[in-house]
């Protein structure tokens, strides 16, 4: 029995062994298996990888780049006095094209020109080709275009072969439908002559730009975030929003003062580089006149930049943020003026034109009225609190895009809204004149306060050859005004007492006797001991800033004419100069004349007792921090060389101009409570008949309070007639204005 067991227990370990074998010969089976499959599953992806995705990696790997973007540098805004925005930034989307990034490849191509031309309405355009021109007939194409499509031959030629280097020269730009089918033809007609889509034209334009070209700016926020959303299917397209519109939200009003922005022209874009360190780059804006061209080197800033990874398409991975430069924005400038001053000068004058152009309709005038000046300025230190000129414009259309036929309704208007006539205008100053011809003759001692000139309503100057003929020259007042001094003479704007003052006692050339007048009913000769034209010149000009510009932070100022014996014989009339012209220029008529700031400045000084200023726009310029970087004071540049009892003597003779004179009466609103001098002036202008001109401008000076003046005012109507009726209610209303004055409320009707 034993045996049998120890037997079966042999046997039973010799079973277990073998069937652990099996078990293990199987489960090295599976693994190996498993082994086998995975390794050749990596085979095959590597190999796939290696053989036939190689290609797509090696062209991610080529297409993979860094892109230099620009930052642009937010233009500096422009504020009043009490921080009241006249020109700020506003976001915009902008769409462009890389034009290396564009595919040549013809379906992708026509697939990004469809997609831009459909999503955002880019229009077709009439353009030439200047190297398609057929050499030595270019003349005769571009004429024969001209005719074709109604445009002025010279001007198209000029355009096409002298104002531009560009191959591309656009001729019509945003086509209809019927444009284009009328201008088609014209390619098989006229080679050179193209009409093409806009996407075409900027692409061919700007093939070799490495920067951006702008396709379109201010696009709806939705059409650029979908454009942007379609990165992959458009390579060389971008979308920003980085570009920044100018905005001008207070109206033409201030677009005299403030001008506007517009593209860097080539020429310009190619002289700043010259200089070296151009701060520009091809789509940025410059300014264009007013204080957006002035103060241009302080509101551009500074563009910065940074360097960003992309993939193949184009399409931005990451920033490389340690190769970021931030732009730094342009200063803020601070003006003098005050907005809501401005607004209300505009609304005063505009009414001023309106009743002087309904007073001449009930004359039976045909003068046209539509346009005038009016300033106001701190005597105190130049700084001007209003400066308008009418009409204006609408400088937001210049920045946002103006029609062809907006443009031409500007420059066809017979009143010239885009001419700043504050600075540009050139005006005879009519007797506004007088203060300042009076100041140099009681300075001179050819005048004083007791001398008194009898003023019968005219005065006959003989002439050498005809001592019984002559020229009449009259007063306003044809009566006259008796025997009257100076102050008087201010106050009543006796015409006769500044013949006396202006024409000079000397003799006449070929003649032994002085330079006499007759008055009439009195057969006896008057002697002239007046200044004469060369003395009226010294003061005119280095006194009161006549013939120069004022030296306002404007563009175009206009110099005015301060006229003397060379200037006339050097001008076009080539004539000899005579009494009857000092006659002439001693009332502010004849070849004298001068802009309104001119005249404000120099009325200014009188209001001072005497000081110059430099008349000033800007009161500061702050940086983006609001830190203060510059202040503009109060800049002296003379004294005039007149005492002061005689300054006083002229002040006090335009003080009764008010309570007792021209004036006298026609402040409504400001007379009562506030001491106010002034002078009237009507300026005649156009063709004399029997003595009298046709036409007159409306001038009012102002000064106020008479002690203490804080304001002096200017008014110019242009064609307005009286100053007296229609300029002295604007700046009454002006200074009302200034004063915290309130029309009083109508009468109560019945």
């Amino acid at each position: 029995m034993e045996l049998v067991r120890f037997a079966d227990r042999k046997r039973k370990r010799v079973d277990e062994r073998a069937s652990d074998e099996i078990f293990l010969s199987r489960r090295m089976f599976l693994f190996k298996g498993m082994f086998v499959v995975g390794f050749g599953g990596l085979a095959a992806k590597l190999g796939k990888m290696q053989v036939i995705d190689v290609r797509q990696y090696a062209n991610q790997v080529k297409g993979n780049a860094q892109r230099f973007e620009v930052l642009n540098a937010p233009r500096g805004m422009i504020v009043d006095r009490n921080n009241n925005v006249l020109a700020e930034n506003r976001i915009s989307w902008t769409v462009s094209i890389l034009p290396p990034d564009i595919p040549d490849d013809s379906d992708k191509l026509n697939y990004i020109r469809e997609q831009l031309t459909k999503t955002l309405d880019l229009k077709e355009m009439l353009v030439v080709r200047r190297n398609g021109l057929p050499l030595g007939s270019e003349n005769y194409v571009l004429r024969s275009l001209a005719d074709a499509i109604g445009a002025d031959p010279t001007d198209l030629v000029e355009k096409v072969m002298i104002d531009t280097s560009d191959n591309l020269v656009p001729v019509r730009e945003q086509l209809t439908q019927a444009d284009i089918d009328r201008f088609k033809p014209l390619e098989k007609e006229l080679p050179g002559v193209h009409v093409m889509g806009q996407f075409d034209f900027l692409l061919e334009l700007h093939a070799n730009d490495v920067l951006p070209v702008t396709v379109k700016d201010d696009v709806p926020k939705a059409t650029a975030l979908m454009l942007q959303s379609n990165a992959l299917y458009l390579p060389g397209v971008q979308v920003s929003d980085q570009e920044l519109i100018r905005r001008y939200p207070d109206g033409p009003e201030f677009a005299h003062i403030l001008g506007y922005v517009g593209p860097i022209t080539q020429e310009e874009y190619e002289a700043a580089d010259k200089k070296g360190n151009n701060p520009y780059i091809p789509t940025d804006v410059v300014g264009r006149g007013g204080l957006e061209e002035a103060l241009e080197p302080y509101l551009r800033g500074d563009h910065g930049g940074r360097w960003v990874q992309t993939d193949a398409r184009g399409v931005e991975i990451a920033e490389i943020t340690s190769m970021r430069h931030d732009p730094t924005p342009g200063y803020t400038a601070v003006l003098t003026i005050d907005r809501d001053f401005q607004k209300k000068v505009a609304d005063a004058l505009q009414d001023g034109i309106n009743k002087a152009a309904e007073g001449a309709k009930k004359d039976g005038s045909d003068a046209q009225i539509g346009s005038g000046v009016a300033i106001a300025i701190n005597p105190k230190n130049g700084e001007i609190l209003a400066l308008v000129s009418l009409p204006a414009y609408d400088n937001q259309l210049f920045v946002d895009g103006i029609s062809d036929k907006q443009y031409q309704d500007y420059l066809n208007d017979p009143f010239k809204p885009l001419t700043n006539f504050a600075i540009s205008g050139e005006f005879p100053p009519g007797s506004t004149i007088k203060p300042l011809i009076a100041c140099g003759a009681l300075q001179e001692g050819t005048l004083n306060n007791d001398t008194h000139y009898y003023c019968a309503g005219s005065i006959r100057v003989p002439t050498v050859t005809d001592e019984n003929g002559g020229n009449t020259y009259v007063c306003w007042l044809e009566t006259g005004h008796g025997s009257i001094s100076i102050e008087d003479a201010l106050a009543q704007s006796c015409d006769v007492f500044f013949y006396n003052v202006g024409a000079p006692g000397q003799k006449a050339e070929g003649s032994d006797v002085p330079l006499h007048y007759f008055i009439p009913g009195d057969s006896s000769p008057h002697n002239f001991e007046g200044l004469g034209i060369d003395l009226i010149d010294k003061y005119l000009r280095n006194s009161f800033g006549f013939g120069r510009p004022t030296g306002i932070e404007l563009a175009g100022e206009a110099s005015g004419v301060v006229p003397d014996a060379k200037w006339l014989f050097q001008s076009p009339l080539h004539e000899y100069w005579s009494v009857g012209d000092t006659i002439n220029v001693s009332i502010g008529q004849g070849h004298v004349s001068c802009t309104p700031l001119q005249l404000a400045c120099a009325q200014a000084t009188i209001a001072n007792n005497g000081t110059y200023y430099r008349p000033r726009l800007v009161k500061e310029l702050r940086d983006a921090s609001g830190e203060i970087y510059r202040t503009y004071t109060g800049e002296k540049l003379w004294s005039v060389a007149v005492d002061d009892p005689h300054v006083q003597t002229v002040r006090a003779g335009m003080r009764k101009t008010v309570t007792e004179g021209t004036a006298m009466g026609k402040f409504v609103l400001t007379g009562n409570d506030i001491a106010i001098a002034g002078k009237t002036g009507t300026a005649e202008f156009g063709q004399s008949v029997d003595g009298k001109y046709k036409h007159s401008h409306a001038w009012f000076t102002a000064f106020a309070p008479f002690d203490d003046p804080e304001i002096a005012v200017v008014v110019l109507i242009e064609s307005g007639g009286e100053g007296a009726t229609y300029a002295v209610p604007v700046a009454d209303a002006i200074l009302a204005a200034h004063f915290g004055k309130t029309p009083p409320p109508p009468p109560p009707t019945a």
